[in-house]
């Protein structure tokens, strides 16, 4: 063995003496420190977002090295014509490969070097917590020790392979094949997952990469059975080079050589079977869902079956082994012995004739049904759980519904084009259950999931609630923090309890997730550790933005925080490379999907600031824009146009360093009326202006948003608010005096 170490370290000085070798390590660094010292300032300042992908491109590149290396090696010296005389020392073929091997990895330790000191140079700049750049480090170093260390290995065999003018060639192709051919065309267009463990690095394309939080524990089960496999397989090509080698060198026993290959290939048989297991039963677990889910084109409008309830009481406990038992309880209101449409006035539309139907994640199994403490009887199909209606108590005002189920939530999608995302997990010190999904039973309903053209299994709004109703949640047994989407109401470790009134369901979250307070409005943004100094900047920004949106409106509705970091590995897989998932409100909570090029800037604070006024995000103002013109002017709606007059008051009083956006700039009624507005103010009528926009206010300024995916989703409002040009000068001479301020033509919007 000593014989082996000193000839890798003469392996390693060889190449250190080239000079160049030194250089590419260097290289190598100064392309991470380029792309992660001094983001855009216009962009995300998240340092570990940028290294994620700087991480992907690098180590594409570079693994083109140790293949070449490899080859280079062997054929330089052992099978060169002048290097004959090296098979006189005392080493055998195998103490030979393995001596190149190590050599060849320790020049490669450079490169991981120099690019870890260049990220750490960055994140210190950044005063990222050292824990969060040490955990950075850890995980896409062992990445580049895997990709590395394979990649030498098959260097080393194509090396002891093939001549020098084959073998060179055939590296170069390998590396195209291992490194971008398979990630980039093969696994996406046909979905073979299972050809992932012949990566020679996995991040090209990797969307379960880049989450500094989540994508450990995300990744981490894959990861852990292909590590076994790739040392394996790299035996395998280690000793079938040192068996062709023998040829150059005959063994004493020349079958030896060729009986350990064999040995090894079949480990490296025995090794893959854990993983090939777990894609198998992913993919099966998949298909199964996608055969009951219905097609987009079946889909029917979930409120068509909702029924009244009250209110709900959840208790989530956490097993030792990962999964979860669970039980509800829903107070289902019957005043007339039945079940009531959940809008008080229609009538209910039954999905199943005569059944009380509750939508329940089809994961989940249910373990027992109790109507007013008595067990019932029940039937489970899919996510359809029917219970006869005939089994409520027509003599009480409000029926008992309980639910005991249990399962595990580990729901792997991919999309069409071999996007891998989850649509909810509970695993090690992550947990992602989005309301979306039916994680506790929901009354009526159409279906939890949906299947497009292409039969890609996606997700459906099935939360959202006609009317809200009081939710009290206890988690138990989860290690990391948890967050929810309705307040937090106590309890201690690992007990925690969440109360509230919500109309849009219950989303939670957990794992190492950082908070970012301000004390003063009492607003908190959940992040990752690379995001707390942006995040904090922008909490110094809001807080003067919503302090100039509460002078002008008067009262501000409830937003409590703000979910921001990367969300392309969760919900239904985005169908392209470049992510773009929009972002949303729940409850009180606002989602912020963070990308490079998405973060906390003034288009954030705008959508927070509509959230504020008019309850929702102002992703639905395009499309009124786009809507002009197509109905009678007398009727257009001055919706858009009495928002925009909000966001014009706050820029003329607020606004100089944080302006906010016009959404109805250019449009010849806004013009009309920001005349007016202007008229006013110069008179000293600005509380009159506030007045009058409150009054309008009160009727209503939510606008629908256009869905975030072709399964829907829940949207602000389900009509534009109808206040004509005719409405608002009526509200608006109410209180504005006699003083000769301008009016607008009601057929042309214009000035008179």
């Amino acid at each position: 063995m000593a014989v082996i170490f000193r000839q890798a370290a003469l392996e390693l000085k060889s190449l250190l003496l080239l000079r160049w070798t030194l250089l590419l390590p260097f290289g190598a660094g100064i392309w991470m420190l380029l792309h992660t010292y001094s983001p855009n300032p216009l962009s995300s300042q998240d340092v570990n977002l940028y290294a994620s992908s700087t991480h992907a491109m690098l180590l594409t590149l570079t693994t083109a090295i140790p293949l070449l290396l490899g080859v280079l090696l062997v054929r330089r010296d052992l099978l060169h014509p002048s290097g004959e005389w090296l098979f006189r020392l005392p080493l055998s073929a195998w103490g030979w490969m393995c001596a190149k091997w190590i050599g060849g990895f320790l020049y490669m330790s450079l490169y991981i070097a120099a690019i870890n000191a260049a990220y750490a140079v960055s994140a210190l700049r950044h005063a990222l917590p050292l824990a969060s750049m040490a955990s950075e480090i850890g995980r896409f170093a062992l990445l580049y020790v895997q990709s590395y260390g394979i990649s030498l290995a098959l260097g080393l065999f194509l090396g002891s392979l093939l001549p020098l003018r084959f073998s060179l060639p055939a590296a170069f192709c390998a590396w195209v094949f291992g490194s971008l051919f398979l990630q980039a065309y093969v696994v996406k267009v046909y979905q073979w997952v299972w050809l992932k463990a012949f990566y020679l690095q996995p991040l090209l394309d990797s969307d379960l990469a880049g989450h500094e939080v989540w994508s450990s524990v995300l990744a981490g089960p894959e990861l852990r059975r292909l590590a076994p496999f790739m040392a394996f397989s790299a035996l395998v090509l280690l000793t079938a080079a040192s068996a062709l080698l023998g040829r150059a060198k005959p063994p004493l026993r020349p079958r030896k050589p060729w009986l350990v290959s064999i040995a090894m290939l079949l480990a490296a048989g025995a090794a893959f079977i854990p993983y090939a297991s777990l894609v198998s039963d992913r993919t099966e677990h998949m298909e199964s869902l996608a055969a009951a889910a219905p097609a987009l084109g079946q889909v029917k409008d979930q409120n068509a079956y909702r029924y009244q309830l009250d209110s709900m009481k959840l208790h989530i406990a956490r097993r030792a082994g990962g999964s979860v038992e669970a039980d509800a309880e829903l107070s289902v209101p019957t005043p007339r012995g039945r079940l009531e449409a959940a809008d008080g006035r229609s009538k209910l539309q039954y999905k199943h004739p005569g059944e009380m139907t509750l939508l329940l994640y089809p994961s989940m199994s249910v373990r027992s049904v109790r109507i007013n403490g008595n067990p019932v009887s029940w039937e489970r199909t899919g996510d359809q759980l029917r219970i006869r209606e005939s089994l409520l108590d027509p003599a009480l005002p409000v029926q008992s519904v309980e639910v005991g189920y249990e399962g595990d939530w580990n729901e792997w999608l991919i999309g069409s084009s071999g996007s891998e995302s989850f649509l909810a997990f509970s695993r090690g010190d992550g947990l992602y259950l989005p309301a979306s999904i039916g994680w506790y039973p929901l009354p009526g309903g159409d279906s939890l999931l949906a299947k497009d053209a292409d039969g890609s299994l996606m997700d459906r709004p099935g939360s959202s609630l006609v009317k809200p109703i009081a939710y009290d949640l206890t988690m138990e047994g989860f290690r990391s923090s948890l967050f929810a989407t309705i307040p937090p109401a106590g309890g201690s470790g690992s007990k925690l309890q969440f109360q509230g009134s919500a109309r849009d369901g219950i989303t939670v979250i957990g794992g190492r997730f950082s908070v970012v307070q301000d004390p003063e409005s009492a607003l908190s943004i959940i992040t990752t550790p690379g995001n707390i100094r942006e995040a904090e900047k922008f909490l110094d920004r809001f807080r003067q933005r919503r302090e100039g949106l509460l002078e002008a409106a008067g009262s501000l509705a409830p937003l409590r925080q703000v979910f921001f970091f990367p969300m392309d590995l969760i919900g239904s897989p985005a169908e392209s490379a470049i992510k773009t998932r929009s972002w949303y409100a729940e409850n009180d909570t606002f989602f912020i999907p963070e990308t490079e090029h998405r973060n906390l800037d003034s288009y954030a604070e705008d959508a927070m600031s509509s959230l504020l006024l008019f309850g929702d995000t102002g992703r639905g103002a395009e499309p009124v824009r786009n809507r002009r013109g197509s109905v009678p002017q007398e009727k257009e709606s001055m919706a858009l146009e009495i928002r925009t007059a909000y966001a014009y008051l706050y820029n003329r009083e607020r606004g100089s360093a944080s302006a906010y956006r016009l959404e109805a700039a250019g449009t010849p009624y806004w013009e009309a009326i920001r005349k007016l507005i202007d008229a006013a103010y110069e008179r000293g009528h600005a509380s009159l202006i506030r007045e009058t926009l409150y009054r309008l206010r009160e009727r209503g300024l939510a606008l629908p948003e256009p869905a975030r995916t072709p399964a829907g989703e829940r949207s602000a409002a389900s009509y534009t608010p109808r206040i004509t040009l005719k409405e608002f000068m009526q509200e608006w001479n109410r209180l504005m005096p006699e003083d000769s301020l301008p009016t607008i033509n009601d057929q042309a919007g214009k000035e008179e």
